[in-house]
């Protein structure tokens, strides 16, 4: 994933202002500039403002400007124009890695050997190209390395701020899961059994009964979905509480923020699936998605391709949730590294007695799990 660039608008206008201003100023005797100057200057100085946009695309176009201005404008014209050369190199550094920016500054050292000063020495000519191109491209892959280490830091400080307060719901959920639900399971069992094996002559007793045992089933069933959400550190603003056509809006939501974030993403949703599910498997199945979309992100970066399923097993009476990549993104993504969101997220599909599969397939990445069809628990405990 990209770390996050704070644009500053403005100081895009300031090449603008510095090309108008050194040309004004050669309006001295000896010193005036010709048409070209102001052609190439101003065109230059208007490239400078998509730098943020396509910064290689500006670099090539400026590396022509570069060519021009040696062969057409004068010495100051040409001066100026090559500083905006190396300017947007810079961006280029800032903004890209790899490829694109060897291919720029490869078409910047080209253009600045074709710029050179007649009147000056060979090693002088070598040391301007140098500098032309060398100290953008430092500059420029310092202030990137520095943007990121900043974002890297924010990263760790809201991980571990989400780690602590995943600890607390944690820890609440066990003593929710061992002892509370414990109980209530227990009781539920007791009263299944007094159901069926000690007969009533009153039907106003079995009547009673059948009563305590559905509110009691359904005080299981609630315990179980808080449990599950609270193990979930995603879900802190989130009550979990999602009907069928909710999910599938959820589902859209979360695509679309990917496509947003650079990711093409293709998926195949089968309704029946999801209307098939509970509150507590529709949530899994909305942090499945999620989670493995944000590994895309993370780990595969933009320009990546993404593939999500989620459908359903007739013959197995379960639900299977698919998320892929081809590995295809941009080399700013970052390794793959420990985290804890698909420990949280094992655990989760474990206590709904589902099983979660991730690795590397095909060169990207694959996420697979599968939760079998829900069933009440008056079902099981009757």
């Amino acid at each position: 994933m990209r770390a996050p660039v704070v644009g500053y608008g403005w100081v895009r206008l300031l090449p603008l202002v510095g090309v108008v201003a050194t040309l004004a100023l050669q309006h001295l005797p000896q010193l005036e500039p010709s048409g070209w100057d102001w052609t190439l200057g101003l065109a230059s100085a208007t490239l400078i403002l998509a730098g943020g946009v396509a910064p290689l695309a500006v670099t090539l176009a400026q590396c022509g400007l570069v060519v021009a201005a040696a062969a057409l404008a004068t010495a100051g014209g040409a001066a100026a124009v090559q500083i905006l050369a190396s300017v947007a190199l810079g961006e280029l550094a800032f903004r890209r890695s790899g490829w694109r920016v060897w291919c720029g500054a490869a078409a910047l050292t080209v253009a600045s050997g074709v710029n050179y000063y007649p009147g000056y020495a060979f090693v002088a000519n070598v040391l301007k190209v140098v500098l032309d191109v060398g100290l953008p491209l430092l500059l420029g892959s310092f202030l990137r390395s520095q943007r990121k280490l900043a974002w890297q830091a924010e990263q760790r400080a809201a991980d571990a701020e989400n780690a602590a307060r995943a600890a607390e719901r944690a820890a609440v959920a066990r003593e929710l899961h061992d002892v509370v639900a414990h109980h209530v399971a227990a009781i539920v069992l007791r009263i299944g059994v007094v159901r069926h094996v000690v007969p009533s002559a009153d039907p106003r007793v079995d009547a009673a009964l059948d009563d305590v045992h559905g509110i009691a089933g359904q005080a299981l069933t609630d315990l179980r979905r808080l449990v599950s959400v609270l193990r979930d550190p995603d879900s802190v603003d989130d009550p979990g509480l999602l009907a069928p056509e909710d999910l599938v809006t959820a589902l859209d939501d979360v695509l679309a923020r990917t496509r947003r974030a650079g990711v093409a993403v293709r998926a195949e949703i089968a309704r029946q699936a999801v209307e098939r599910l509970d509150v507590t498997h529709r949530h899994a199945v909305l942090r499945l998605v999620q989670e493995g979309l944000t590994n895309v992100l993370k780990h595969a970066g933009r320009g990546t391709c993404a593939w999500v399923e989620v459908s359903w097993d007739e013959a197995g009476q379960r639900v299977r949730v698919a998320v892929r990549d081809d590995g295809g993104g941009t080399s700013d993504a970052h390794p793959l590294g420990p985290g804890h969101g698909l420990a949280v997220m094992r655990e989760r599909i474990e206590l709904l007695h589902g099983s979660l599969r991730a690795g590397p397939s095909g060169g990207g990445w694959a996420l697979d799990a599968i939760l079998p069809e829900p069933r009440p628990v008056t079902e099981v405990c009757s």
